[in-house]
């Protein structure tokens, strides 16, 4: 075949010596490449060299168009059979750049997917996004809807390997609704094992399996593809069904496998084994793999391979070898900001640093992984109710296809008992009739019955979410309602009470006024769901002035703004710093003999507002052994329903809400007080 390609592409060019010249030889060079386009989606690994002779042909004709072809048709080979993405990512640039030089564009999709493609290996995965929205570009304007599918579905697993499932749910339901509305049953086929993968990653292994069978089209998948039967593998292992997962692994074709599929199995059958505490079997698997990672550059299995690496050398006690892979596998994730990889390789560091005893880089680390897992756990739980919603889309795309086959069924049966009662007597023309319409009847019923299902589940849907977000006004109203609990109220009224015993008439007069003044705003302030940050300012500064004057000034404060800010332009929820302040002056500063001191430091950059809330209080350690009954009360009322607020604001628009409270030491390590960290999304006039 090879020897029959390249006559054929040489008679072309002498053809066209005879015949008229440049321009025809060119239609011939591109009518071979587009034989070679046509071998390169169909993944034949004879695509290199047949790019390389058409490159040569080019050049030697000057044809500018034939060498941007043949160029993006070697980095098509290079990623699919070398794994070489450094290299695949050069050819693919040069092939873009001699595309730049040529008015005809046919076929630039393939240089962008392959540009693309090589840098999503590489873990730029933003970057990868937008080369590929250019593939998919390119091939909508060209019609070509089998590459706008590829390169949308590579976009989901950009999305995917980032950590966004929400966003690869979303583009996996379009990638299966577009292969299956253009009849492409290969590419549905593979989007289905794409979409068992993203099921994989949220570790909801029912549906991954449920999802994968579809693809198949079996109950119990036999003829399996290298690739699919590994993927099978790995479900079979998270599922704990060890035996049936053993035999696709030791039924690997190693020796004929491609580098792509051999590394993958690598990592993967060492996987296996670790799930098992098998360790020490793992990590020769390991180990070639991650030869393989280096060489190639798949920095997203290098990741993975680097942190099941230091995994088991944790288990097996080769502590320096752990901690090596697992830095550098972090470093890495946090390069690219693939956040599970962080979580992951942070909690190791942290175990084996508080192993050794060394408490403060392991509570740094552990801070990080905290983080991490809440940031992940918050984009699996998005994932998972992407993935709810996506299957009762799948579940009606099937019940559509059910009720268009049962009518496909009912009108073929028709059909054929007309043409039956034709043929055998006309006699029974009116038996027939009355048959035709019990069938449409019943038709009816069915599609109507279908119908009603469909609309009852979503209603369900609207019914759930009209739940949750019911359920998030009652914890905003219960948040608000526990800013001013009655145990402020009956400290300030005893408060007016000792100054008008003591005959402080003036004092008292002076705080009344402001307790009133104070209750006042936060009513009005209450029915809002946002005010300006100057009303929020105005209310803690009234709220410190009472407390300072209640405590006979044993403690000053400060309230820092930028230069610039625009108080009252910026909008933020209501009373949401006002519970902070208040823990550091009855847990902080209360407690202190001396003077105390509460500063208050506003910063905004972008969208985001940060407070800094100091205090030189006793911290927090020692506030615990001299804690009240009722002080205790008033932190968990005040600092945990104003933790669910922000974390179901957080939620609920996925705005940027967040806090945490660290403790204070000085030069000698002595608590010196504490500091909380907010961080709150702004809304601008």
């Amino acid at each position: 075949m090879r020897v029959l390609l390249i006559i054929l592409l040489t008679g072309y060019c002498l053809a066209g010596h005879g015949q008229g010249g440049q321009r025809e030889r060119n239609v011939r060079i591109d009518s071979f490449l587009r034989q070679v386009v046509a071998r390169t989606e169909k993944f034949s690994d004879s695509i290199g060299w047949y790019a390389d002779q058409a490159l040569e042909v080019s050049k030697k004709e000057g044809y500018n168009h034939g060498i941007a072809l043949s160029l993006a048709c070697k980095a098509a080979y290079t990623v699919y059979y070398l794994n070489d993405f450094i290299l695949a990512e050069q050819q693919a640039r040069q092939s873009l750049d001699w595309f730049g030089r040529t008015n005809n564009k046919d076929f630039i999709t393939v240089a962008w997917y392959d540009l693309g493609f090589a840098v999503f290996a590489q873990s730029r995965f933003d970057e990868a996004i937008g080369y590929l929205q250019r593939a998919q570009a390119f091939a909508r304007e060209a019609g070509d809807s089998a590459n706008v599918i590829h390169s949308l579905s590579l976009i989901g697993c950009s999305y995917r390997e980032s950590g966004n499932y929400e966003k690869a749910f979303e583009i996996s339901r379009r990638c299966l609704q577009m292969a299956a509305d253009n009849h492409y049953p290969g590419i549905l086929e593979a989007e289905y094992f794409e979409l068992a993968a993203l099921f994989i990653q949220i570790e909801d292994y029912p549906n991954a399996a449920k999802t994968f069978h579809m693809g198949m089209q079996l109950d119990q998948p036999k003829g399996f593809s290298p690739w699919s039967a590994l993927v099978y593998a790995e479900l079979l292992g998270h599922q704990h069904q060890l035996d049936s997962a053993r035999y696709y692994y030791d039924h690997f074709d190693s020796a004929g496998s491609t580098p792509a599929m051999l590394r993958t199995f690598l990592i993967s059958k060492g996987e296996f084994l670790a799930r098992q505490g098998q360790y020490l079997a793992a990590m020769p698997y390991f180990d070639k793999s991650l030869v393989y990672q280096r060489q190639f550059n798949d920095r997203n299995q290098l990741m993975r391979c680097l942190k099941d690496m230091a995994l088991a050398c944790q288990q097996l006690n080769r502590v320096p070898d752990a901690f090596r892979y697992a830095r550098e596998s972090l470093a890495i994730a946090g390069q690219f900001k693939a956040r599970q990889f962080i979580r992951d390789n942070c909690h190791i560091l942290f175990t084996l640093y508080d192993a050794q005893g060394r408490t403060d880089s392991a509570y740094a680390y552990y801070r990080r992984y905290m983080v991490m897992k809440d940031s992940v756990n918050n984009e699996q739980l998005k994932g998972k109710f992407a993935s709810w919603s996506f299957e009762q889309q799948i579940s009606m795309l099937h019940k559509e296809k059910e009720l268009q086959e049962v009518c496909l069924r009912e009108e073929m049966l028709t059909k054929k008992i007309l043409i039956g009662g034709l043929v055998i007597l006309l006699l029974f023309t009116f038996i027939f009739s009355r048959v035709i319409l019990l069938k449409r009847k019943n038709e009816a019923q069915r599609r109507q019955q279908v119908e009603n299902e469909l609309e009852i589940q979503r209603l369900e849907g609207e019914r759930a979410k009209s739940a949750l977000q019911q359920r998030a006004k009652e914890l905003e109203v219960q948040a608000l309602r526990s800013q001013m609990n009655p145990h402020f109220i009956f400290n300030c009224l005893n408060a007016i009470n000792r100054f008008i015993l003591g005959h402080e008439t003036e004092a008292a007069s002076d705080y009344l006024t402001k307790f009133s003044r104070l209750m006042r705003m936060t009513m009005n302030h209450s029915r809002h769901a946002l005010i300006t940050l100057a009303e929020e300012l105005e209310v803690l500064r009234l709220y410190l002035d009472m407390e300072k004057l209640r405590f006979k000034n044993a403690f000053d404060y400060r309230i820092q703004t930028e230069e610039d800010m625009e108080t009252g332009d910026l909008y933020i929820p209501p009373l949401l710093l006002q519970p902070f302040v208040e823990n550091a002056i009855w847990h902080g500063l209360m407690q202190k003999q001396e003077r105390g001191e509460l500063s208050i430091t506003l910063r905004v950059a972008g969208n985001i507002l940060t407070c800094i809330i100091r205090d030189n209080g006793i911290g927090r350690k020692k506030a615990g052994l001299l804690k009240s009954k009722s002080a205790e009360k008033h932190k968990s009322m005040g600092l945990r329903i104003t933790a669910e607020r922000l974390a179901l604001m957080t939620g609920r628009d996925g705005s940027g809400h967040s806090f945490t409270i660290e403790d204070l030491y000085d030069g000698e390590g002595r608590p010196a007080g504490t500091q909380v960290f907010l961080t709150i999304t702004i809304h601008e006039n």
